[in-house]
């Protein structure tokens, strides 16, 4: 879940207290009966939201007649839209109590939250009198009280494993592991127009950057921007490729910035798509490179390539789910130090980056870069 620091204070310190008072009213009766009406939970993090769709589809698939709603961000909703597995989109908005009475209206028969550490995920949960509510019992925070199943968050393991876990408690068989999108026709039509506007050649190929990979201001995963001119530079002399830069609508100074400093014109689309838009892009892409971030694992889940850049992050719990990735991981020994997403082992530098992210250097990236694109003749 995406939080400022604020947020993430008032769900510690409100949140515990109050997962531990209402779980002395819990019933934790073991419910593995056939479900009616299940509910998923993700109120934001979109990276976690493709990453579930594994366990989404299995759910789905071993309970094929069941009303499947999905609780989430606006953002994961548009995601989602087209998504078969889906059939009732439930927006999360403030002020939360707003939803109470009506999750609880909906008699859910299963409730299984997807998020790792939020404690109002978990109260959301409870408060949708389901009486299966499962999700994970992460160390230290303190909110599966309020589950009547469990299943442990395993820290170095893949979130699309850990999310597998809770098909495998539900005795869901996964019959396959590999992420989705589902891009209309709308999405790619908006994309061909873009790319005739900005003036791309047919058959250029188009390698995506997408340089921003914080939190709502939390740039501490992302690669410095002259890193990034730099092999914006070193790609279209090396492969005569197309760079597109991409971002949301809050990162186009970033793009902008890397935009005007590359010596080749870049097309800066940051701030311009949304979620189904830039699947679309990226699926039309020759190489995706990005930070860990929701748009990574996006276009992890179209199949284009994908090269993750990892400093705070662990590659083998957050890398890119797909056949053709290639991970650069920073080199410094503290890295990685995230698990849950917010638990940064040092100060971020005066620009917002993290340390770590600085030794990740462009020669390494870019011959990551190579195995995609093929070899330079230069």
């Amino acid at each position: 879940m995406q939080s400022n620091r604020f947020q993430q204070s008032l769900d510690r310190y409100l949140g515990i207290p109050l997962c531990g008072l209402l779980s002395l009213f819990c019933r934790r009766v073991r419910v593995l009966y056939r479900p009616q009406k299940i509910l998923f939970i993700q109120l934001s993090a979109l990276g976690d939201t493709i990453l579930a769709v594994p366990t989404i589809r299995a759910i789905r698939q071993a309970f094929p007649d069941a009303e499947i709603s999905m609780l989430a961000s606006g953002t994961n909703l548009n995601y989602l839209r087209n998504c078969p597995y889906i059939d009732k989109r439930i927006r999360f908005e403030m002020p939360v109590h707003r939803l109470l009475a009506p999750l609880r209206g909906e008699g859910f028969d299963w409730a299984i939250d997807l998020e790792h550490w939020p404690r109002l995920s978990a109260l959301l949960t409870y408060a949708t009198g389901a009486p299966m509510r499962i999700g994970f019992q992460t160390p230290g925070q303190h909110r599966h009280f309020l589950f009547t199943e469990t299943v442990p968050h395993i820290q170095g393991r893949h979130e699309v494993r850990n999310f597998l876990a809770m098909a495998t408690r539900l005795a869901c068989p996964v019959q396959a592991l590999d992420l989705e999108v589902w891009c209309d026709s709308a999405a790619r039509t908006w994309v061909c127009e873009m790319l005739t506007q900005e003036q791309v050649p047919p058959n250029t190929p188009l390698v995506v950057l997408h340089p921003e990979a914080g939190r709502r201001g939390e740039p501490r995963r992302r690669w410095p921007p002259e890193s990034y001119v730099a092999l914006a530079d070193a790609l279209v002399e090396r492969f005569d490729v197309q760079i597109v830069l991409t971002g949301a609508p809050d990162e186009v100074n970033t793009a902008a910035e890397i935009a005007a400093q590359t010596r080749h014109r870049a097309v800066n689309l940051a701030g311009k798509t949304d979620v189904n838009q830039l699947a679309a892009l990226f699926s039309d892409a020759a190489l995706v490179v990005s930070g860990n971030c929701g748009p990574m694992h996006l276009a992890a889940a179209t199949g284009t390539p994908v090269i993750g850049l990892h400093g705070p992050t662990n590659a083998a719990q957050w890398g890119p789910w797909s056949r053709d990735v290639g991970i650069v991981r920073s080199e410094m020994p503290c890295s990685p130090c995230l698990n849950l997403g917010f638990e940064y082992g040092c100060q971020a530098l005066p620009d917002g980056t993290s340390p770590c992210m600085w030794t990740i250097a462009v020669a390494g990236v870019l011959r990551e870069c190579e195995r995609f694109l093929g070899k330079s003749e230069l």
